[in-house]
């Protein structure tokens, strides 16, 4: 936009701009933020926060999914280049899975037992609208439960859905394996 008004400004002799008093507060500028504000944020890194997901414990577990863990494979191969390292580090990794499952449905459990005492207080203050929210997320932890649970048995059955991270492990370790047989096949030809 600074690029059209540019061009399509026409130049202005000093002598024609008339000084205006005018209160800091009442000036803003193009992003319509006070200039005295603007001058104290000078210096400050802007921080935008996105949230997504849930918000919840179940999160971590969606991360923890979704992390690529190719590049620890590929540095691994080329520190140990042995299959049965691979399927160790493979069996670490599922592991690591079964037991952020189980911190997170005891947080869960934690979560419920807290939620249920609260219903049970705001029962008794007749605070309904109050016990109505509280229901609402003691399902939400519930539905959270089910769903863990659901993710459980399809990392029982290598759903690959579940197993994204070991795939991911497998290919950097398998493109270490095939740097290295590049490298030593490049250095045997000299």
């Amino acid at each position: 936009m600074a690029l059209f008004r540019l061009f399509s400004t026409k130049q202005v002799a000093n002598s024609d701009v008339v000084p205006v008093a005018t209160d800091s507060q009442d000036v803003e500028n193009e992003n319509n933020v006070p200039l005295d504000k603007e001058k104290e944020d000078e210096g400050k890194q802007k921080i935008i926060t996105i949230k997504w997901g849930t918000g919840m414990p179940i999160d971590v577990i969606f991360n923890f999914i979704h992390k690529n863990f190719e590049e620890e494979g590929f540095q691994d191969a080329l520190v140990n280049s042995d299959i049965s390292y691979r399927d160790a580090k493979e069996k670490i990794i599922r592991n690591d899975l079964e037991m952020l499952f189980r911190r997170i449905i005891l947080c869960y459990k934690k979560n419920i037992r807290e939620v249920d005492v609260k219903i049970g207080n705001a029962r008794l203050a007749l605070a309904l609208g109050s016990v109505s929210n509280l229901e609402a997320l003691r399902e939400t932890y519930e539905e959270h439960l089910q769903e863990i649970s659901e993710m459980q048995e399809q990392l029982d059955a290598n759903d690959p859905k579940m197993t994204t991270m070991i795939e991911s492990y497998r290919r950097g370790f398998l493109k270490g394996i095939t740097a290295l047989t590049q490298n030593f096949i490049n250095n045997n030809e000299k």
